[in-house]
């Protein structure tokens, strides 16, 4: 009999075949809206949330599904997070800008929130077919080309000139945006791919040294976050020190390889501001 995480993986890569990769690179006219200024949604994005919808609730008995575009709809929808239900979080397409462009870094995010905690965690990429999941004490795994393997996102640490970052600073505070920007400008590498998919596995996968957000939506935030710690990463409030859970819709939030990184970059930004 499959298990839990069977079922999810394959639910994702059913209805990647069924609702999102035949429309990729083919969306007519009146296929993508904009939910708020430059917030793109799609049919992909809506009907893959509907049909995902029932079939997760269907796996764990008195679950409920919080989904980016129904929360879109209705943002009293968000608290259900408060209270200790299971629920799942779904980002039917994240990364809508890119699928909407034609770049294939887009991704299908679940996660199974229990109690306020992430239990368990799901990041698929369709386009490479490759997978990421976790749970909870157990450990994550990369699933490419049919072979799994165990994530461990830490290494030697790197010279800052030599390290690889995302900066979203978008939704940023003045007195974070600044200071973040300010340590950017010593980074080596610098790389946006518009896509919490992409940038949390690449964290896990030790192929990007760390990524800072603001806006911490659970749909967006609680699948990486357990991936990556399963890992041995950190996903971490820089002002609180607090780890992120998915109850958590603010930051500024750090996410990095490991402990080590983490501290030593949330250091330095936060130094920056000190001197603001």
């Amino acid at each position: 009999m499959p298990t839990l995480t069977e079922n999810v993986a394959a639910l994702m890569r059913e209805v990647a075949a069924r609702e999102i990769m035949p429309r990729f690179r083919a969306l007519a006219e009146g296929d993508v809206e904009e939910k708020s200024k430059g917030d793109l949604v799609t049919i992909a994005d809506r009907a893959s949330e509907i049909w995902l919808t029932p079939r997760l609730e269907a796996l764990v008995a008195g679950s409920h599904v919080l989904g980016e575009e129904a929360a879109a709809a209705d943002p009293a929808l968000l608290e259900r997070l408060s209270d200790d239900k299971a629920l799942w979080t779904v980002d039917p397409v994240d990364g809508t800008g890119n699928f909407v462009a034609g770049r294939e870094t887009f991704g299908v995010m679940i996660a199974l929130v229990e109690k306020g905690m992430t239990t368990h965690a799901w990041i698929y990429l369709p386009v490479t077919d490759e997978i990421a999941i976790a749970e909870r004490g157990a450990g994550a795994f990369w699933t490419s080309e049919g072979m799994a393997t165990r994530l461990l996102s830490g290494r030697a640490a790197p010279a800052i000139t030599d390290q690889s970052a995302s900066f979203y600073v978008r939704f940023m505070p003045d007195d974070w945006k600044g200071p973040i920007e300010r340590h950017a400008s010593g980074i080596g590498r610098k790389e946006s791919t518009l896509c919490s998919a992409v940038d949390y596995t690449s964290v896990a996968r030790g192929r990007h040294d760390f990524v800072t957000y603001y806006r911490m939506l659970p749909w967006d935030h609680a699948p990486g976050t357990l991936i990556l710690c399963e890992a041995g990463g950190v996903v971490r409030d820089i002002e609180t020190g607090l780890d992120y859970t998915p109850r958590i819709l603010k930051g500024p939030h750090l996410i990095a390889r490991d402990e080590e990184s983490w501290q030593r970059t949330a250091e330095s930004i936060r130094a920056l501001r000190a001197h603001l």
